[in-house]
């Protein structure tokens, strides 16, 4: 943003005093949290095999967790199974179509909404900048035009699956930052590390 651009101007909203979730008051308003995605993909938009990833790239589970430490993340049902447990640190969000359903340590909802508006209280409350989609391809399918940031993992080899990120359009985002570790580092595969932001609509 430039030093002339207002909130309003850049598409961020902006939340008073009164709209924190804590109640504490401030005598300046704060960014509202930024609906981001976190994923990784090869160069087919392949990301999934089996209800799992289709490859083992070392380092690549610490940059996810560098990405969503201290942010509420939201994730659909099978996403958080295949996982198996909450992810620390981070509130989970899970959205399923069982209003019964339960898991210790998650909060369940039955629609994404429902879910991006807690994540975005929560956000609000932790004092971070942004709640996090992590999965799976049906969520990050309907979360996908709301998403205005994208931590995007791009393994940089074609493999065999069953689940493409088929609404990920390269033409809608911009680069602001690339990470490229040395092959050695990450089993031999060339991985890129990109945070991307959505062009204007």
């Amino acid at each position: 943003m430039s030093d002339g651009e207002s909130d309003h101007e850049s598409g961020r909203e902006t939340v008073g005093p009164a709209d924190r979730a804590d109640g504490a008051g401030t005598s300046a308003p704060v960014l509202a949290p930024v609906l981001s995605m976190a994923l990784a993909m090869d160069r087919n938009r392949l990301i999934g095999a089996n209800g799992a990833l289709p490859w083992h790239i070392p380092g690549e589970l610490a940059h996810f967790k560098r990405v969503t430490m201290g942010k509420p993340i939201v994730m659909g049902r099978k996403t958080f199974e295949s996982i198996g447990r909450p992810l620390p640190g981070r509130p989970n969000l899970v959205v399923t179509r069982d209003a019964r359903w339960r898991a210790e340590g998650v909060t369940a909802f039955t629609s994404l909404e429902a879910a991006l508006e807690a994540g975005r209280q929560e956000a609000i409350a932790s004092g971070v900048d942004e709640l996090v989609v992590i999965g799976g391809a049906a969520l990050c399918r309907d979360a996908m035009p709301h998403a205005e940031r994208f931590h995007l993992t791009l393994v940089d080899a074609e493999f065999e699956g069953d689940t493409w990120l088929d609404t990920f359009e390269w033409s809608r985002w911009r680069e602001v930052s690339r990470q490229s570790p040395d092959p050695e580092s990450t089993g031999g595969t060339q991985v890129h590390y990109l945070e991307l932001e959505r062009l204007e609509r």
